[in-house]
């Protein structure tokens, strides 16, 4: 049941645009600012108060999918969440605005729009025009991790809860991340708690579909290295897993980067699948 969900999510999901109410960000935005406006909510403790906010969504969807519903009601209830928590708009109207101001030459909006993928990261943001390709591709690879990859892992592992986990942290991050209380602190803390498995299972499959050789060394030397972010780890390993050789005329093109980790990023959720298929067979997942 997880791989044909997974499939049709993604068969759909890249054949069609998602209208806002079928992105997942919409709702839960009203359900966080629902939850700090709930008095029994914030007069627990800061953590406390952190895992009830981040954990009921989860909870709920758990129930609704495990108990009260079975079978084929619940295979299609956990595809449309998986469907909700899969890709983003904004970050694909992104790419193609970056492909556009890089193809008529304009490095300025290129970094423009580096800067709207930079958030919420320790990946810098290189100001020299000569890196902006390479400093959106980062950036873009990291994303699409976050979007796809992580998202398919925690979903084939513990169902739409984990899915739902995954984004509810990670949407709860991206709105505090910016500010400098201890929420924002516990929540950097437990995404890298969430991220750690998933980024190391990512980045291995990045080695094995793109130049093993080059990469290995690096993913293993993070393998000894718990505390690298995994934003780090992946970006690494990407670059040296598909690193990009360029003549005179590409050189001068910032999207001819991003468009190689694109690549490399569509051959790994491929590979992902395929896992997910054999392990499937092994009767290890359902």
């Amino acid at each position: 049941m997880i791989l044909i969900s997974v499939l049709l999510v993604l068969a759909i999901e890249r054949s069609m645009r998602k209208t806002p109410g079928w992105h997942i960000e919409a709702h839960l935005a009203k359900y966080l600012d629902w939850a700090q406006s709930q008095s029994w909510i914030n007069k627990q403790s800061a953590q406390l108060r952190l895992i009830i906010q981040v954990a009921l969504p989860v909870v709920i969807t758990f129930v609704i999918a495990q108990w009260v519903f079975s079978g084929f009601i619940s295979f299609v209830l956990q595809s449309v969440l998986l469907y909700l928590c899969l890709g983003s708009d904004r970050l694909r109207d992104t790419y193609k605005s970056f492909l556009q101001a890089a193809e008529r030459g304009d490095l300025e909006a290129c970094h423009l729009y580096t800067e709207q993928l930079g958030h919420c990261t320790s990946l810098d943001i290189d100001t020299d025009e000569s890196q902006q390709g390479k400093s959106f591709g980062q950036h873009l690879l990291w994303l699409n991790y976050q979007h796809y990859a992580a998202v398919i892992i925690w979903f084939a592992v513990f169902g739409a809860a984990g899915a739902i986990l995954y984004v509810t942290s990670r949407e709860w991050y991206r709105l505090t991340c910016e500010s400098d209380d201890e929420r924002a602190y516990r929540l950097a803390t437990w995404m890298h708690i969430l991220d750690f498995v998933p980024a190391r299972i990512t980045a291995c499959g990045l080695l094995l579909v793109g130049h093993f050789s080059r990469a290995m060394p690096v993913w293993l030397k993070y393998l000894t290295h718990p505390a690298v972010p995994a934003e780090v780890l992946l970006t690494e390993v990407a670059s040296k897993a598909e690193e990009v050789e360029l003549n005179d005329e590409q050189s001068r093109d910032p999207a001819c980067e991003p468009k190689a980790l694109v690549t490399l990023a569509k051959r790994n959720v491929m590979l992902i699948l395929a896992v997910i298929a054999v392990l499937t067979m092994l009767g290890l997942i359902d």
